[in-house]
């Protein structure tokens, strides 16, 4: 195993053998370990498994260090994002031996903690995960994934049969309002996508991304990789959606919805066109995102869309006097390495070391 490093012929490299693995995900990409640099404290460590000069597989991570509370790694940080092994089909080696050097690296050297995500792709083979990580304790997701149908002579029907009876409908319905689509790149609308996100998280009580990183997002990732779409009504923008897109995966982001039309279903309108466009390029997989169990209604919403459950683990490691220190003060470490995951509030709360 080897530091991946960002320079010029690396890259070139990287890029090429995440291309070669139809199923790898914008996250391994360099552009989105850019994006990272750009929102997150700490410094890319990304590791590659080379022989004979030829990469067999990957492993992002990213790690920051403070002096008071020591060195947190994550594969990788900010809301959940996907590190884990990256490797070609049936190459269980290659994941033993990557795995194998992820676990080396923490006896080596001191973390208070560290957490690994892997892919989705990845799930099957969480036995391995287990056997050779030895986590300290796990989080659960339920991973949903929707196969795109091939496209051929009528695309509407086929993508109206992977959608369940009650989404084809709203789907109907949307198509009736009077909505147009466009795709924009302008300011105007990447501001609509942030205060309207804004507006929505603040709905439900939840916490919006700071405007930062979606300049940031905007700056490291290429526009041939994203997707900001608007829904008008009139000359009213009503909807937003950005999507990611790499290799055959269109990643479902960031979606805004204004309250006031949300009935009419502004995006179901953009989900729709989004993903007869994503069938047309030739995308197979539509990636809803992690969901917790707890969160029923938009497990219910994606599932409407076709999506198949694909449960995930958090393979979690921590130290005893970190999980003290995290119980007794759980504040000072989220200020201090915000956008990474250090050990499940809910384990803390028993008293688990």
């Amino acid at each position: 195993m080897e530091i991946l490093e960002t320079n010029a012929a690396d890259r070139e490299d990287w890029t090429r053998f995440l291309y070669q693995q139809p199923r790898s995900s914008v996250y391994a990409t360099p552009e989105f370990i850019d994006f990272l640099s750009g929102v997150v404290p700490g410094r890319p460590r990304c590791f590659k498994l080379v022989e004979g000069g030829v990469i067999r597989g990957l492993l992002p991570a990213f790690m920051h260090e403070h002096n008071n509370f020591g060195r947190v790694l994550n594969s990788l940080p900010w809301y959940g994002s996907h590190g884990g092994c990256v490797i070609a089909e049936g190459d269980s080696e290659a994941r033993r031996s990557l795995l194998a050097g992820y676990r080396r690296l923490l006896d080596q050297e001191e973390f208070s903690f560290a957490v690994l995500i892997p892919p989705l792709t990845e799930v099957d083979y969480s036995e391995d995960y287990d056997r050779l990580l030895q986590p300290l304790a796990r989080d659960y997701r339920i991973g949903q994934v929707t196969q795109l149908p091939i496209s051929g002579d009528d695309d509407e029907l086929a993508l109206e049969r992977v959608l369940k009876q009650k989404t084809r409908n709203l789907v109907r319905k949307s198509r009736k309002q009077g909505f147009r689509r466009t795709l924009e790149e302008n300011d105007e609308s990447w501001n609509f996508l942030y205060e309207v996100h804004q507006e929505n998280m603040a709905a439900i009580g939840g916490k919006a991304k700071p405007m930062d990183h979606f300049e940031s997002l905007r700056q490291s990732i290429p526009a041939e990789m994203r997707e900001l779409a608007i829904a008008w009504l009139g000359d009213v923008p009503v909807a937003a959606l950005l999507l990611l897109r790499f290799n055959r995966t269109v990643e479902y982001f960031t979606p805004v919805v204004k309250q006031a039309y949300r009935s009419q279903q502004p995006m179901s309108f953009l989900i729709w066109h989004a993903m007869l466009d994503a069938m047309l390029n030739d995308y197979r997989w539509w990636n809803w995102g992690g969901t917790w169990p707890s969160q029923e209604s938009l497990h219910h919403f994606k599932a409407g869309w076709g999506a198949t459950d694909i449960p995930y683990n958090y393979f979690i490691h921590g130290s005893s006097p970190s999980l003290v220190s995290l119980r007794t003060d759980p504040d000072a470490w989220a200020e201090q390495f915000p956008y990474y995951f250090l050990y499940p509030y809910n384990e803390l709360q028993r008293g688990k070391t």
